[in-house]
């Protein structure tokens, strides 16, 4: 009976075994081959550890390099249980390389990690992922102003019935704006120098489904804005609506703001000298108007339209938004 037993724990262990090196060799290939026939990718190096019970992929200088962004980083990490290959946990290091459109950034971080989760399916379609980062620093190499976060958390997760849907969820705590951008949202330097908290939770329609063969080149077409909350100081930003994207990425919708204790963010926009002196009663009449309508006189609701990128407050324009 022992010796029985004893032959099936040895039996077993040689199986599992040889699923782990099969499956180790197989990913090991799936993953050189894809970095092979992406001309954007590269790496010094691959190893796939983990035996017996995970699967531990490791990038050495792994690149990506596109026209407009390239990311780059001393190495790169990916986790999945053997037993539970479509859960992948991916690991970063502290120390990153970003360039957007020919600007070099470098990003650190305390920890940033990121979890993905596919169906159990061929086509590998997205299910959910989600990723935390900790003490974000991000600063231009050509510059010494950086732009910094506590927290950073990002969600997505697939919509029951729509393969073309999912749900988007982001949130960022203790933000700190760098100087130069901070400048152009707040000339007056009326706000604290941290954002205490910005929110978006949305629906976001897509082209063709995330999955193996179609997620590289799916493109947004749609976002249902359910809501969208920035705190700043007294100043609170709340938004909701929908827009659309056409093929050259510029936006077009509706979105209803509400901004409280409106006054505040329009003394630091008069103090800046953004109108005209001769202009401020108007403004401030108008604007006083319209939170009178809605019973409240320190919150201020508006109507905010965009046509092909172009942003209008009622028939005023304020401004573009950058292509997606």
């Amino acid at each position: 009976m022992l010796r029985a037993l004893l032959v099936l724990i040895v039996g077993a262990f040689l199986a599992w075994g040889g699923y782990w090196f099969v499956g180790s060799r197989a990913l090991e290939r799936a993953v050189g081959d894809w970095i092979t026939e992406t001309p954007a990718a590269r790496a010094d190096a691959l190893s796939v550890r983990g035996f017996p019970n995970r699967f531990d992929v490791t990038l050495t200088n792994p690149v990506y390099e596109t026209a407009a962004l390239r990311w780059s980083a001393p190495f790169a990490q990916v986790f999945s249980l053997s037993y539970k290959p479509n859960h992948l946990l991916a690991v970063f290091p502290h120390d990153q390389t970003l360039r957007i459109n020919g600007m070099d950034y470098a990003v650190q971080s305390g920890d940033m990690r990121a979890s993905v989760v596919t169906r159990a399916r061929a086509d590998l379609s997205l299910d959910r992922a989600n990723m935390v980062i900790d003490g974000l620093r991000a600063r231009g190499l050509d510059a010494g102003e950086a732009l910094q976060a506590q927290t950073v958390r990002l969600a997505s997760r697939a919509v029951e019935g729509d393969p073309l849907a999912h749900e988007i969820g982001a949130e960022i705590l203790g933000l700190r704006l760098p100087a130069e951008l901070r400048a152009l949202l707040d000339p007056a330097h009326a706000l604290p120098a941290e954002v205490e908290r910005l929110h978006l939770d949305a629906t976001v329609q897509f082209d063709r489904p995330l999955d193996r063969s179609n997620g590289a080149d799916a493109r947004p077409q749609q976002i249902d804005l359910r809501a969208l909350a920035v705190d700043w100081g007294e100043i609170g930003l709340r938004g909701v609506g929908e827009v659309t994207i056409d093929r050259a990425g510029l936006l077009s919708g509706e979105v209803e703001a509400t901004v409280t204790n409106w006054m505040q963010l329009l003394d630091g926009l008069r103090g800046a000298g953004l109108w005209d002196p001769g202009m401020d009663s108007l403004i401030t009449g108008l604007l006083g108007g319209l939170a009178r309508e809605d019973g409240d006189e320190t919150t201020l609701t508006l109507p905010i339209s965009v046509q092909s990128g172009q942003v209008y407050l009622g028939m005023f324009p304020l401004g573009y938004l950058p292509a997606l």
